[in-house]
């Protein structure tokens, strides 16, 4: 049954893992997965985490189901943490808990796919690789709008900024809210200010990727982006 089935090729990212076990170099640097390690090349539990985790385990009385939308309570703290508690009213802020941010990506294509007219997606040059996967699998076709300009190691906005401008009515483009991946180039408030206008003018469908929310300034700090896009929201 099986005998034609070939093996798939190596992850773009996690298999560089399997790459750099067996680089016998003792001198070695692992530069692939996104993750802290110290320099005895351990990733350290943060303090927080563990005194999370012992409250859970003190406060926990059920190990039943979530609804399919997930905890309440983790929704609503989460909302507070994205969007601020005056920036947008909640009740305009449909909300779902998901096993991890690539499931959520996941939902979002499927989402778009199933109920709405959008057929085309634009992901940053560079962007995460499954970027690309998911949306492709999905059904959607995978464009890119210029971001990185190599030769200047340097944001390439002008560029961004156009591209962005010609983006089509009924297309999405991926946002890295913050610490973008790969480059860790971000936008400046007046840069998000101007691609704001653009989405407020063109009417395309902007989906943040915050996958590293409080890595780079702060948990609020790094929600300037959809804060200013969900300002001008509300303008619209």
């Amino acid at each position: 049954m099986f005998e034609l089935i070939t093996a798939a090729p190596l992850d773009p990212v996690l298999g560089l893992k399997d790459i750099i076990n067996q680089d016998k170099r003792k001198n070695k640097i692992n530069l692939g997965i996104g993750i802290y390690k110290d320099i005895h090349g351990k990733t350290p539990v943060l303090n927080c985490v563990k005194q999370a985790e012992l409250i859970l385990i003190k406060t926990e009385t059920t190990k039943n189901y979530l609804n399919i939308e997930g905890l309440p309570s983790f929704l609503e703290k989460t909302k507070q943490l994205i969007f601020g508690k005056n920036i947008i009213k909640f009740e305009n802020i449909a909300s779902v808990q998901t096993p991890g941010g690539t499931s959520a990506l996941k939902i979002a294509a499927d989402f778009l796919i199933q109920n709405t007219q959008i057929r085309r997606v634009w992901i940053s040059d560079p962007s995460w690789p499954n970027h690309k996967k998911i949306f492709y699998t999905a059904g959607f076709e995978v464009y890119q709008y210029p971001y990185f300009n190599k030769n200047q190691n340097a944001l390439n906005f002008c560029e961004m900024k156009n591209c962005l401008n010609n983006i089509k009515k009924n297309e999405a483009v991926i946002l890295h809210g913050c610490c973008h991946n790969p480059t860790g180039i971000d936008l400046t408030n007046e840069q998000w200010v101007e691609i704001a206008k653009i989405v407020q003018k063109k009417c395309w469908m902007p989906i943040f990727d915050y996958a590293y929310q409080g890595f780079a300034y702060g948990l609020e700090e790094d929600t300037l982006g959809i804060k200013i896009f969900s300002k001008f929201i509300q303008e619209f």
